[in-house]
């Protein structure tokens, strides 16, 4: 599975103003967390002081994914009161769901204000950590008013009523969404085509690339950035909602399998070839491929249906049925078109 790649230097701890904070920049690792949110300070500040290392990431990318994580593994383990029984395997699903959106390490672009700032959605359709978490729960309508109306607005700024009554809904509090939601620096080049990116323990950055027009071949191309150049390792169906985790030391790719052609949801490359896995009977929209106990784990589920089913894969390399998850929630009512890359 990804983990954002901490840099550790051996410098003595240095006060940097978090309002211009390049993630290689040396820094503690409270001052890099906020600069991607001010919300540890209220929400969790023992991150803040326990952590003294002096530390740098790769990419903005790895910094984001990193202050999710640890969010994502707070909000795991603390339990607010006023989160309703009812609510809690909601929560618990969207949390998994949060994890593997850090995983995939694709977020949206700043390209609108000159400064840090929240992207709802991007032009690209790239939405944010809660935006995410609304679409994969059903509620892809809220998540798109939110980006007309107030695209750059802060959590504790949108007053819609249909967000505090999701939030209950579905386990969380505001203040937690308001410690999800990343701020982002302002950039305004990002190539399109990247549908996945991640760091494996032995230092190679691999991505999933989409086509690059119309009028190419009509593949995704698993890809190792070398120094020298992108490596193409293999090509793969046109998955839509693509997601990559690395497990065992290999790379596995997932996603809604097109109309036409091989129904498989699931792709490992082991570094040599290209291993085909069908954990699902049909052609499933994957809400969240993710490592847990020492298994990989996938979930699906059909069009226009809430309710989750689980695979996990045992060493022999079969899938096998995991608790499915019973969602209460409206149904998701997408056609496939929708889901595909461009």
């Amino acid at each position: 599975m990804l983990r954002s790649t901490l840099l550790a230097f051996a410098l003595p701890t240095i006060g940097i103003s978090t309002a211009q904070l390049a993630p290689y920049q040396p820094a503690t690792v409270g001052q890099h967390l906020l600069e991607v949110n001010a919300q540890w300070t209220s929400m969790d500040p023992s991150v803040l002081l326990d952590d003294a290392r002096t530390v740098g990431y790769r990419s903005e990318a790895d910094r984001i994914a990193d202050h999710l994580h640890r969010v994502q593994g707070h909000l795991s383990t603390h339990l607010p009161a006023e989160v309703g029984r009812s609510a809690q395997p909601r929560r618990s699903t969207l949390l998994d769901a949060l994890r593997t959106y850090a995983d995939r390490g694709i977020f949206p672009m700043n390209d609108i204000a000159p400064v840090r700032s929240p992207v709802f959605i991007d032009a690209l359709g790239n939405a944010c950590a809660v935006g995410h978490l609304m679409i994969m729960s059903g509620h892809a309508e809220l998540a798109e008013r939110i980006s007309k109306e107030m695209n750059l607005g802060y959590v504790h700024d949108i007053t819609l009523p249909e967000v505090a009554e999701w939030a209950t809904a579905n386990g969380f509090t505001i203040d937690e969404l308001a410690w999800i939601q990343p701020t982002y620096e302002h950039m305004k080049v990002r190539d399109p085509r990247l549908l996945a990116s991640l760091h494996m323990t032995n230092g190679d950055q691999i991505i999933v690339q989409a086509p690059v027009n119309a009028q190419a071949a009509q593949k995704l191309r698993l890809l190792q950035k070398e120094h020298t150049g992108d490596k193409v390792l293999t090509t793969l169906p046109l998955l839509s909602a693509v997601q990559a985790v690395e497990f065992a030391g290999r790379v596995f790719v997932s996603g809604m399998p097109p109309k036409t052609g091989s129904p498989a949801e699931v792709y490992e490359w082991n570094g040599k070839s290209l291993v085909v896995h069908d954990p699902f009977p049909g052609r499933l929209v994957i809400g969240a491929l993710f490592v847990s106990n020492g298994s990989l784990h996938v979930r699906g589920h059909v069009l226009g249906v809430a309710e989750y089913q689980e695979r996990y894969l045992t060493e022999a390399g079969e899938w096998k049925t995991a608790e499915a998850v019973q969602q209460e929630i409206a149904p998701i009512e997408v056609s496939p078109e929708e889901h595909r890359v461009p």
